[in-house]
């Protein structure tokens, strides 16, 4: 019986360590996605995806980021959400980072539900220090990216945090999102459209509403990843969890799903995402 309470010990210890040195670390990952709907004169674009930093610090004003960030030179920089925590009320860092992110590329950002949980006033001083940074803040608003005649379609959803909790801050008996409400918050897709929704459970949504591309996180890659399984937990306490990581498709719509860089994770390292967009023709 000793023994077996020394070799739990031991795999505890292990796994804390193996938490803990990965935790420093920042993978980029990346992925070239090909869009049936893109100009072709948007062909090889490089988008930066940026998710769930919450607390992380990655060297002083994420200086360890931003020298990834530049190193990979991006056409645009997507920030899906979560940024900072619900309980934050300083954002000088996030200013300061921000502001670097803008001196090398567009960045545009979308709200997370830690946004959302922000009190009013707290929430709009928020979105005034993005937008004093130079970052294009879309609240069901978008981002027209044009070359010659072509229009490439950037649009930020603003989710109900209905989609995420309840009103007693549980996670059963959640809303459910329609395409109506969608459709209602952001117009009817029109141009070629990459979306930007922290959410990416209700895919089946975004796909109806005909986005081209979505960009999320939110799910931290499932917290902890399992060999041939994929990640264990998502943030409303639903194991397993059908989008966790990476590329997934419905009809010709295709899902991106950030791991993200910020909270607890085991098997699952801090990342960013470098998405190179290619058209068919």
């Amino acid at each position: 019986m000793i023994t077996f309470f020394i070799i739990i010990i031991a795999i505890i210890a292990i796994l804390f360590i193996c938490c803990l040195i990965e935790r420093q670390i920042i993978v980029t990952r990346k992925q070239k996605i090909c869009l049936k709907n893109l100009p072709h004169a948007f062909n090889g674009l490089k988008i930066i995806q940026i998710s769930d930093l919450h607390h992380r610090k990655f060297g002083e004003n994420q200086s360890r980021i931003i020298k990834r960030v530049q190193k990979l030179n991006p056409d645009i920089i997507a920030v899906t959400g979560d940024l900072i925590s619900r309980d934050m009320r300083d954002f000088s860092s996030v200013q300061a980072f921000c502001r670097t992110l803008s001196g090398i590329a567009p960045v545009l950002f979308s709200m997370g539900n830690h946004e959302l949980d922000l009190p009013f006033d707290i929430q709009s001083d928020y979105i005034n220090t993005l937008k004093n940074a130079g970052v294009h803040v879309l609240l069901n608003s978008s981002y027209l990216l044009r070359h010659d005649n072509s229009v490439l379609c950037f649009t930020g959803a603003l989710l109900d945090t209905s989609i995420y909790r309840n009103e007693n801050f549980k996670y059963d008996s959640l809303n459910p999102y329609s395409l109506h409400e969608l459709q209602m918050t952001i117009g009817v897709r029109s141009e070629c459209t990459v979306l930007l929704a922290h959410n990416p459970l209700i895919f089946d949504v975004y796909a109806d509403w005909n986005a081209d591309l979505i960009l999320s996180g939110h799910v931290h890659g499932g917290v902890i990843r399992l060999p041939f399984i994929g990640g264990l937990l998502s943030p409303e306490r639903k194991f397993f969890p059908k989008f966790t990581r990476g590329l997934y498709r419905s009809g010709s719509s295709q899902l991106y799903v950030s791991a993200g860089l910020g909270k607890l994770r085991l098997f699952n390292p801090p990342e960013i995402n470098l998405i190179m967009l290619l058209s068919e023709s």
